[in-house]
């Protein structure tokens, strides 16, 4: 049996992002419900949902059983980042924990990786890192795109980080919340954007490896979700450059109607 961690009074808050995952989000629920039990902690678990399906069906139907479980449903199609900002702003713990329903990386994994740290409570963000582990399960079209943005970011932003595009991390709450409140774009670029404000704000980032068995079944389609990521590091590079007064109000329309959401 696995040995009960000890945070003391430390609240979490785990915030899962949905998007029609009517297939795939049981077993994400039934090993977080698992170990809030088994380690008897007062944390709270936030599925924010988006889409159709009956992803919110099984979430409620999980909420009788355990009352940590609760849902937020989102009308419409917005995008991954506001579903997280979302739940975030929900959120009533000290910490965030920000997982993907596919449930590829495990929530026991990730604990017992901040047990490792000396003093986890130093650092705002706990980012966890797919690629430095050569076992990991990830297929080359998953890994190619991800490493080629990972290596623009890097370059462009001066960041850091191995894995910007991570949906796994533990953040501080009092120290992102100023960060999430200036992310105004909604598509998968919100994880990296936390990375770029973090930087601006001098927030403290570690970066740790975690097993990561890739799941088959994600909604995001790989080439719009990339075109969409790379518009969103132009429309970011303007939007913070002395050229953003020159862009005509139709263009900044279309932009955050059709692209930010991917």
């Amino acid at each position: 049996m696995n040995e009960k961690i000890n945070f003391d009074s430390t609240i979490f808050s785990i915030v899962i992002p949905a998007y029609n995952e009517e297939k795939r989000i049981k077993p994400v629920l039934d090993d977080i419900s698992d170990f809030i039990r088994f380690n008897n902690l007062s944390w709270e678990v936030i599925i924010v949902i988006e889409g159709n399906d009956n992803t919110e069906k099984i979430v409620n139907y999980y909420h009788e059983k355990f009352p940590f479980i609760s849902s937020i449903k989102l009308p419409g199609r917005n995008g991954m980042g506001n579903a997280i900002k979302k739940g975030i702003l929900a959120s009533k713990g000290d910490y965030i924990i920000l997982m993907d329903a596919d449930n590829s990386a495990k929530i026991n994994d990730m604990i017992n990786k901040v047990k490792d740290l000396e003093r986890f409570e130093s650092y705002d963000i706990i980012n966890f890192d797919r690629y430095s582990l050569k076992e990991n399960n990830i297929p080359f079209k998953r890994r190619f795109p991800s490493r080629g943005l990972n290596f623009i970011l890097r370059a462009l932003f001066k960041i850091d980080v191995l894995d910007t595009q991570c949906d796994y991390k533990i953040m501080k709450k009092s120290a992102v919340q100023p960060v999430i409140n200036k992310i105004t774009v909604t598509n998968a670029f919100f994880l990296s954007a936390i990375f770029i404000y973090a930087k601006k704000m001098k927030l403290n980032i570690i970066e740790i490896p975690i097993r990561y068995h890739h799941k088959e079944g994600s909604k995001f389609n790989i080439i719009s979700t990339t075109l969409s990521y790379l518009l969103s590091i132009f429309a970011f590079i303007i939007r913070h450059s002395r050229f953003y007064k020159y862009i005509p109000n139709w263009a900044r329309n279309l932009y955050y109607r059709k692209f930010r959401w991917i």
